[in-house]
């Protein structure tokens, strides 16, 4: 590396040279690399987990438009195609589900995963879907300025409504950053109010409360002013390959939300897995190598 320096940020761009990068390695790690993998394991809240990476990854840091630094870590194994994984709400990049994901896809592929803003190591608040859009721009951006010539969104539950709204708010072309190649979505909400149990409350008459904003920490992240999207108003209006994935035993998001984003976008590719619950966790659970091989199918079939 020499006595290069990386360049300071700029506001609006995704900054990287090939100097700003740390290999994290097992053997660099306190304790071994297994008894942080186990510890990630077995802990029960998702946005405690931080799962070690096997091999190497790079961390690096992604500048939005509004001057939020996210963090990221790619996973780079010197192939031409990226996916991007994006977490679920009240997770984290270091989540178990996500780690194990990214190491799978490693190999043929690039991966890089991220945290949205308010969440595990990037700045700025949490909107529940709003302002990230600007943090998927602002990712996608950067994977292009990198040189991959394919890329492959794979996204979660909120990470997935985040993802189609923002695309589909763009008209599936008419944005002011790079597309992606194909879309893959797991358990990804329909709307909001689609959701089981007291979400849909919470979203809506709760979490607006700015005095409890103080509390979201507990759950994982930094609230600022909450700005809901719709994925069902717009999923019409993307025109990329979309491969919808859901569990039908899913009672975070119901199965429900997977059809009506089929009916608004005939031409997504549905798959519904039977006997599986919610988002990467419950793939991961039920139907790992399903859900692998249909996601490298996806990736393999980008032209």
């Amino acid at each position: 590396m020499g006595g290069l320096r990386p360049p300071k940020p700029s506001r609006g761009r995704a900054i990287f040279t090939s100097e700003n990068f740390i290999y994290t390695m097992a053997h660099q790690r306190k304790y071994p690399y297994a008894v942080h993998r186990v510890a990630a394991e077995l802990t029960p809240i998702t946005h405690l987990q931080r799962a070690p990476y096997s091999g190497p990854a790079e961390q690096r840091r992604i500048v939005t438009a509004d001057g939020v630094s996210i963090a990221a870590t790619l996973l780079r194994r010197g192939a031409s195609r990226l996916v991007i994984i994006c977490h679920g709400f009240a997770a984290s990049q270091r989540a178990a589900s996500i780690v194990w994901l990214a190491e799978h896809l490693a190999g043929p592929y690039d991966v890089l995963t991220f945290d949205w803003r308010g969440y595990g190591q990037s700045e700025g608040l949490a909107t529940f879907g709003g302002a990230e859009a600007l943090d998927l721009a602002a990712v996608l951006t950067a994977a292009r300025e990198w040189g991959y010539q394919r890329v492959v969104v794979v996204a979660e539950s909120m990470g997935g409504l985040i993802t189609l709204a923002s695309l589909g708010a763009g008209g599936g072309g008419a944005v002011d950053y790079p597309l992606p190649d194909a879309v893959a979505t797991v358990s990804a909400p329909a709307a909001y109010e689609h959701t089981g149990g007291l979400r849909p409350h919470l979203v809506r008459h709760v979490a607006p409360v700015s005095w409890l904003r103080p509390v979201a920490p507990l759950l994982g992240f930094r609230l600022g002013e909450v700005q809901p999207p719709t994925p069902l108003e717009v999923v019409e209006h993307i025109r990329l390959p979309l491969l919808v994935i859901h569990g039908d035993r899913d009672t975070t998001v119901p199965v429900r939300n997977a059809y009506l984003l089929n009916e608004r976008n005939p031409a997504i590719s549905l798959r519904v897995y039977p006997g599986v619950d919610h988002a990467i966790v419950g793939m991961r659970a039920r139907s790992p190598r399903l859900l692998l091989a249909d996601l490298r199918a996806l990736v393999d079939g980008v032209t």
